[in-house]
Order: structure tokens, then C-alpha cells, then sequence
């Protein structure tokens, strides 16, 4: 077994794949243990930017993916296709590249995942909602509404112009967001 891995020009393939995939490993195990070794190369023109966020194209685990991938693909079709090494180290770099290609989208995808969930209050003028806790009228006091803001449905503070109150349940649009306040000016829904 170990002339599979190391004879001849299979070691060419075969360190790589272990040192990935060790990092890879290790790399697991002390996210499970709630740790992090994260080493990553700031150069400029060398990672990417997208509306997502920072990724970084040349990171640890960039890296550890083209080794561990061109790695394990080279020795593959080295040992079990029984190409020559040229072929063979064609079929790694493309593997590599192929494994590095997967570990950055995906980094994209997870990036995508994260949102600040920072609703600005002036994003609810206009919109329809319904009052949660009554708002008392003449704008003697506060009540509450429930909007769906950015998909999301919130409760704010509101008060009113009006000399009736709105019980809850009344459907009210925002008429206006003092931020200073942070309070919504509603009205009924016609």
C-alpha cells in the first residue's frame, strides 16, 4: 500500500492530498472543539469582493481544498486509471481547481445567510399594518402596531392625531416615522 502511494510519481500527488487533508481535519476537529485556525493572505488583487461580502480567494482553506481535491483526483487517475504522470497532473490541477472552486461558492453561499436583521424605522411609512396594543388618541400616550417590514413582521410604538382611539385589531397605514422619537404616526386604513 505504501508503494501505491509513495512509488514513483504517486508521492507527487500524495503528499499534497495528506497535508489538505489533514488541515481539513484539523480544521473540523477544532471547529468542533469551538476553536479556529484560520490563517488567511492579504494581498491586494488577491481575493475577491462581492455583494455578499469579503471572500477570500486564497485562504487556508482555499488552499487545503486544491491540495486535498488535485490531490486525491492526481493519484486516482495515476494509480486506478493508469495514465502517465502528464496526464495524470492535468487531471489534478483540474481537480484542485475544481475543489478551490467549490469551497469559495459555497463560502458565497453561507455569506448569504447572514443578515444584520436592522430594520430602519422610516422603511415603515406607508405600509398597512394592524394596531397590537391601543394607541390612545390626541397623542396623549403610545400604543403599538404590528407591520411587516422587509418580510418580517414587527411590533412598533405608535401614536395618532385622531381624537377616537384605535382598539386593537383596527387596521392603521403609517403615515409618518419620527426616528427621533422612535415612533410611527398611523391613521385608520380607509
Amino acid at each position: 500500500m505504501v508503494q501505491d502511494l509513495l512509488g514513483g510519481y504517486a508521492a507527487w500527488f500524495t503528499v499534497p492530498a495528506v497535508v489538505g487533508t489533514l488541515y481539513f481535519l484539523v480544521q473540523l476537529f477544532l471547529m468542533n472543539a469551538g476553536g479556529d485556525l484560520d490563517l488567511d493572505f492579504d494581498a491586494d488583487g488577491l481575493h475577491g469582493h462581492d455583494a455578499t461580502g469579503e471572500i477570500r480567494v486564497l485562504s487556508m482553506q482555499t488552499i487545503s481544498a486544491f491540495l486535498m481535491g488535485g490531490g486525491w483526483t492526481g493519484l486516482a487517475a495515476y494509480r486506478l486509471l493508469d495514465m502517465d504522470f502528464g496526464p495524470s497532473s492535468l487531471i489534478s490541477v483540474a481537480g484542485g481547481a475544481a475543489a478551490g472552486w467549490l469551497m469559495i461558492s459555497m463560502s458565497k453561499l453561507v455569506l448569504k445567510l447572514q443578515s444584520s436583521g436592522n430594520i430602519e424605522l422610516t422603511d415603515a411609512a406607508g405600509l398597512v399594518g394592524e394596531v397590537y396594543v391601543q394607541v390612545p388618541g390626541c397623542g396623549r400616550g403610545k400604543g403599538r402596531v404590528k407591520l411587516v417590514v422587509r418580510d418580517r413582521l414587527r411590533e412598533f410604538d405608535a401614536v395618532q392625531e385622531g381624537d377616537v382611539p384605535l382598539p386593537s385589531g383596527t387596521r392603521v397605514r403609517v403615515e409618518q416615522a419620527d426616528v427621533a422619537a422612535n415612533t410611527l404616526r398611523v391613521d385608520r386604513a380607509d
